[in-house]
């Protein structure tokens, strides 16, 4: 625990000396395909691509948003980038898709990989015409905690530098090969509403996100602080 937290204040220091390594650029998440024609009461899929340029993470929160008047996910496969997928959820009220990668002591993800795929069903009532499923993510605000965010584990700051959204077409034609998607093996939560919170680290004063960026999507990184500590 002593080399974690000399670990930590090293890179506050470090950061401190050098505030431009808080907003390097590097990092991309992108949904694929991005573009694409989806009918009414057909299933798709989307893969979630990470592509960390130079930069060795130690974990990565993904936050994404749909229309729940023109889908509903069903289910997260993990992506094999990272050996911890930890408090993946989807929330059908509000469309809010979370999914949470953690690196292992030993094994930190460069480079660029599958994180994840997510299963759609595009409802029978949908409206037709153009929609958005999409990353929340602030590229002008590095202090948030809450949203979309990669960390690299070095300096423990956020890479993530851009985000390629998804924009589709709802229409009202077959299914093609995929059909109808079957709900019944569907992996759904469906908490009252799902609200990201930062954890403090034990025994310390909350730290300047600004800085450091301790806290992916709330949580993530003190969650890989402890997992480092035990292992």
């Amino acid at each position: 625990m002593k080399k974690i937290l000399i670990s930590f204040l090293s890179a506050l220091s470090l950061i401190f000396m050098n505030p431009a390594l808080a907003f390097a650029a590097g990092s991309t998440l992108s949904l694929s395909p991005p573009t694409g024609t989806f009918n009414k009461n057909c299933n798709f899929s989307l893969t979630v691509n990470l592509d960390t340029s130079t930069f060795e993470t130690a974990g990565t929160d993904v936050i994404i948003n749909y229309d729940t008047t023109r889908f509903v996910a069903n289910k997260i496969s993990n992506g094999s980038i990272y050996p911890d997928y930890t408090g993946n959820s989807i929330d059908t009220l509000t469309g809010t898709i979370l999914i949470s990668g953690l690196a292992s002591a030993t094994s930190f993800f460069k480079g660029a990989g599958t994180f994840a795929t997510i299963d759609f069903t595009v409802l029978e009532t949908a409206p037709v015409g153009a929609t958005q499923i999409k990353f929340d993510f602030d590229p002008n605000d590095k202090s948030k905690t809450t949203d979309t965010n990669v960390v690299e584990i070095t300096t423990m700051v956020e890479t993530l530098n851009q985000v390629v959204n998804g924009n589709y077409v709802i229409g009202t034609g077959s299914c093609g090969q995929g059909g109808p998607i079957s709900t019944g093996s569907a992996t759904i939560t469906q908490p009252p509403r799902w609200t990201p919170t930062q954890a403090p680290l034990p025994g310390t004063a909350d730290v300047n996100p600004t800085l450091i960026l301790v806290g992916i999507g709330g949580s993530l990184t003190f969650l890989g602080f402890f997992s480092l500590a035990r292992r």
